[in-house]
């Protein structure tokens, strides 16, 4: 495989740092001699109707001397209700003419289920391999007709699956077969995330080496569980507890955590967040739905012990070897959890030696490479069906 076009959702671009997993991705397929181009439509009508910033229509991406081109058509959407079929359509058919502009890849990635189906068109005119990579909170199956799954079902022939979780949920839809599916956790780049000694961070915020730091890294929506972690450290009530929470509100929301010992909170340039990270004792994220959660590895990479939702999404990353498992919707266990750690330093050093050693394994360079052997055996089977 020498060229790989990427269908997102997203793209991270100046003062829009979301989807950054996508751009991991994309930046190792790079450095691996890939030529990636990737199509990431956005919405037109959100920055109408909510004010949500334009990022460029076109940008680059320059990695180790090669060049990402990103493009970022635009669209109108409607959301996923009674005109969702609007939104479907302006996606779908921004994503071909952008597609049908550049050079023919040798195989389409696309990043969820619904890039699939904005790929469709394009796939069929070329008869080129497509690979999905399922990482949904929640697949929105609704938002498929059942002749774009049978296409789907029929035609993708890989589907890397960032838990056993997605694995299910794909296969339980009738998206795709279990033969099809690699499970291939999510991964984080070394450069970016590492163990450091935290206590210039510390010094920098006031942190006193006896406090107990917690952190936070997503967004600010109840999914996140940002407010519950909020709720379970105003009932601990301990001035010796001191939270970080690295992230945003959801759009134009204006609720943001308030506990009295914040000592952080706020959006980080990327290479920041490293540092942050490392200045805390716990990471915590009581999460209702995810994928496969970045911000949990980049902080097992980081070494901290991890709090976390005792739910499928996370079982293929964390154990009792490196986390806490809680019901996240309760507060007095969020709070047990991290009372825990504060008393028990052993317990605490156990479990971020466990993280240490869980995030050796979850590397985006390697993950990178299964994908590129995914992806080549994806090209191989398609062009020996076109051959037959």
């Amino acid at each position: 495989m020498n060229h790989l076009l990427i269908i997102s959702d997203g793209y991270p671009s100046p003062g829009l740092p979301y989807s950054a997993f996508i751009a991991n991705m994309a930046e190792e397929m790079t450095r691996q001699g890939v030529i990636v181009n990737v199509i990431a439509p956005q919405s037109l009508t959100k920055h109408w109707l909510r004010h949500v910033p334009l990022a460029p229509r076109y940008f680059t991406q320059n990695i180790s001397g090669r060049t990402i081109h990103i493009y970022r058509p635009l669209s109108i959407t409607m959301g996923d209700g009674r005109f969702g079929f609007i939104t479907q359509w302006f996606n779908r058919y921004v994503t071909f003419r952008t597609a049908q502009r550049l050079n023919k890849p040798d195989a389409v990635y696309a990043h969820f289920w619904l890039n699939a189906v904005n790929a469709i068109d394009y796939i069929r005119k070329h008869s080129l391999p497509l690979i999905v990579g399922t990482g949904e909170d929640k697949i929105p199956i609704e938002q498929i007709n059942h002749t774009d799954k049978t296409w789907l079902y029929n035609t993708v022939k890989n589907v890397i699956c960032v838990s056993t979780k997605n694995k299910k949920e794909s296969i339980a839809h009738g998206l795709t077969c279990d033969a099809c599916c690699h499970i291939l956790p999510n991964a984080y780049n070394p450069e970016d995330f590492y163990h450091e000694d935290g206590m210039l961070i510390r010094k920098k915020l006031g942190i006193k080496p006896t406090d107990f730091v917690v952190a936070f890294c997503g967004r600010w929506n109840e999914r996140k569980g940002v407010f519950r972690l909020d709720s379970a450290l105003k009932q601990l009530n301990n001035p010796c507890i001191k939270a970080i929470y690295i992230g945003s509100p959801m759009d134009n929301c204006k609720k943001e955590p308030d506990y009295a010992n914040i000592v952080f909170k706020g959006q980080l340039p990327h290479n920041e967040i490293v540092h942050y990270l490392n200045a805390a004792d716990v990471f915590v994220l009581p999460s209702l739905a995810e994928g496969c959660p970045n911000s949990t590895i980049e902080a097992m990479a980081c070494g901290l012990p991890i709090v976390s939702s005792d739910m499928a999404f996370n079982y293929d990353i964390l154990d009792s070897t490196n986390s806490i498992l809680i019901n996240p919707n309760d507060i007095n266990a969020i709070a047990n959890a991290i009372q825990s750690m504060l008393l028990n330093t052993t317990l605490c050093k156990q479990l971020s030696q466990g993280a240490l050693a869980s995030a050796s394994i979850l590397r985006i360079a390697t993950r990178v490479q299964k994908i590129r052997h995914i992806i080549h055996s994806s090209i191989k089977q398609n062009n020996n069906e076109k051959s037959n």
